[in-house]
């Protein structure tokens, strides 16, 4: 199946497809903005002769998911996100345009040249004939950049028990597929004291900055606590004037787990840390826990590399797969039991970097080409 011919020839509407997605203001918090964008691929979808599924919504934009149908027994479901980090006006700001090889614009690399990249690949499946397939389909979210509180839900029945999931995000820039992502937690940190007055009589204070400032160094120094685990105290807020002893205080942790067996453990340990009576009279509290969880690289994810290195090779070229610390729709899909391959994009860079995020055109047929093979070569292994 010669894809790369075919996507070739298909590339200047790829382009022009693209061009209209990154001129879309469609930050998370911008419904009609994303829902601008589901009306572009909704359109496509029907155009390569896909079912499309709506999934209206209230607060976000609305989620789409696209399916064709065939006559095999492997399910495989592709999931890419409509919004983006970028503020309404970005899009008339930084237009959509070509610097040499590399395509600029507002969510151009992540990920509208990655949802783009699974419509042409599903497409193009199609259109040379193979129908040894269940089902192919292509989940578009709205609201991944901010953890994808709606979306994960609505896509959890459709990954759920299906051959592949297979993750729209960038390809590294180095050219490297995804195959295991940390887990990411956030928690706070709550310190308690007794307000004086620091002039007259701070000795009948008990200062909660004082306080969080000593459980922080202790906090920190938890950064390995377990391999991969990085945690980082990001936010600091407390008190209310300079004279007057703080009765309160708080910090906000990020926290990136390699494993998740090592969540519970880690929260054991800051609890010992923050029931430490460090300044007599305060008290400290932890809330929280892992909102993402790890994306482990598994036996069936391996096979899912394999397969993808071994038609990237019959394309002429080398892939890589590496472990990363940012969080994806590929962690939820994986905790499912799902086998999961993220990074199958076109390569690019410097996302959320209005000015540096770039999308290398020269990659998108080739990986468009690779996200195609790798689709048959899962579904030829369920006949």
């Amino acid at each position: 199946m010669d894809f790369s011919t075919h996507l070739t020839a298909r590339l200047p509407a790829y382009l022009h497809d693209l061009e209209t997605l990154v001129n879309i203001d469609c930050g998370t918090s911008n419904k009609a903005g994303v829902d601008a964008v589901a009306r572009v691929l909704r359109e496509r979808f029907q155009q390569f002769g896909a079912e499309v599924l709506d999934f209206p919504q209230a607060q976000y934009g609305d989620c789409i998911y696209g399916r064709w149908r065939g006559r095999g027994d492997a399910r495989i479901v592709m999931i890419g996100h409509m919004d983006t980090v970028y503020a309404d006006g970005t899009a008339a700001q930084y237009p959509f345009r070509k610097l040499g090889t590399r395509l600029k614009g507002p969510g151009v690399n992540d990920m509208k040249s990655g949802l783009l990249a699974g419509l042409y690949a599903a497409s193009a499946v199609v259109q040379v004939g193979f129908d040894q397939f269940a089902e192919i389909g292509l989940f578009c979210n709205s609201d991944e950049e901010v953890g994808s509180p709606v979306s994960r839900a609505l896509y959890a029945p459709l990954v759920r028990g299906a051959d592949a999931a297979l993750i729209l995000e960038p390809a590294r820039e180095s050219g490297a597929i995804v195959s295991a992502r940390k887990g990411v937690a956030t928690y706070r940190v709550t310190v308690r004291g007794k307000a004086a007055h620091a002039g007259v009589e701070p000795d009948r204070g008990a200062s909660a900055v004082v306080a969080l400032a000593q459980h922080i160094l202790a906090l920190q120094s938890l950064n390995g606590f377990r391999p991969g685990l990085t945690l980082n105290v990001g936010v600091v807020r407390g008190g209310t004037r300079a004279n007057v002893v703080a009765d309160l205080a708080e910090a906000e942790i990020d926290v990136r787990l390699a494993r998740a067996e090592d969540a519970a453990p880690l929260e054991q340990a800051m609890r010992g840390v923050l029931a430490r009576e460090v300044v007599p009279g305060t008290s400290a509290t932890l809330s929280g826990g892992v909102k993402n969880p790890p994306m482990e690289k598994t036996a069936a994810i391996m096979r899912l590399v394999a397969l993808a290195q071994n038609a990237a090779r019959e394309l002429g070229f080398e892939i890589e797969d590496v472990a990363t610390g940012g969080g994806s729709d590929g962690n939820y899909a994986a905790a499912l039991g799902t086998p999961t391959l993220d990074g199958l994009g076109p390569v690019g860079g410097n996302g959320h970097n209005v000015i540096e995020e770039f999308c290398d055109a020269n990659s998108i047929v080739p990986r468009t080409a690779l996200l195609a093979k790798l689709i048959v070569a899962i579904a030829r292994e369920k006949l």
